[in-house]
């Protein structure tokens, strides 16, 4: 996978329209995330959930995979079925890990701040991979299908800077290679995919001028190449 920013469509608006009623329908399995703002998932996250408890991981990716292939299994249908078309690979999920999930955020000045990690994606260093020996950890994937979006939209900030620069260096002189960088800005569009190397340094982009209605609900996921195919998981 090369460093590209990728973009395309996987929903139309009332597609998009109907993941978000279901979303909200299921607003009792929703996971708060921080007690001071209002931050949710549905759906077991890796990146939170296993870097935790690998075993509590497991367990909330199978209870919450249920649900979500009960509500929504003809979007993890399109959503496979349309990976596969761009990566011109076979795509499936690994079932013992957690289905791509949901970031929701409610409205809240907070996120008018630049409070979101700049970051690269090694979630897959927190799983388990059945062959590791074929399995492609050097060009991970990740992406983001945006479903709801505030009034004055969303994005992902990109910086020039990628994983190797950055695996053995400190908090501070990681800080300093950021600046030095240039950062670009991926506006979301509802029902479309940004699809990007995990390698690639990103951030969730601030909000502009939150109104009190508005929320940001967005589907996540990341995939390794692995035994011939593309295994999604988040």
């Amino acid at each position: 996978m090369n460093e590209k920013i990728n973009s395309f469509s996987v929903l139309t608006e009332q597609e998009a329209q109907k993941v978000r009623s279901t979303v909200c329908e299921l607003k009792e399995f929703w996971i708060e995330r921080n007690p001071d703002m209002p931050f949710y998932t549905l759906g077991a996250a890796s990146y939170i959930d296993a870097a935790k408890d690998r075993q509590d991981y497991c367990c909330m990716a199978k209870n919450y995979n249920a649900i979500l292939r009960d509500r929504l299994g003809w979007l993890y249908e399109r959503l496979a079925d349309k990976l596969a078309q761009f990566l011109k690979a076979p795509v499936s999920y690994r079932h013992e890990l957690a289905l791509p999930g949901f970031h929701v955020y409610l409205a809240c000045k907070l996120f008018e701040r630049a409070i979101a990690s700049i970051h690269c994606d090694s979630q897959y260093n927190l799983v388990n991979w059945e062959s590791p020996d074929e399995t492609d950890f050097n060009n991970p994937i990740s992406f983001t299908l945006a479903i709801s979006l505030p009034k004055f939209g969303g994005g992902l900030n990109v910086w020039n800077l990628h994983y190797p620069e950055i695996i053995q260096i400190s908090d501070a002189d990681f800080v300093q290679l950021v600046k030095s960088r240039i950062k670009s800005y991926y506006p979301y569009q509802i029902g479309q995919i940004i699809l990007h190397s995990g390698h690639t340094v990103h951030q969730i982009a601030p909000a502009k001028n939150i109104q009190p209605d508005d929320e940001r609900i967005t589907l996540q996921g990341h995939a390794l190449f692995s035994q011939g195919r593309w295994q999604i998981y988040w």
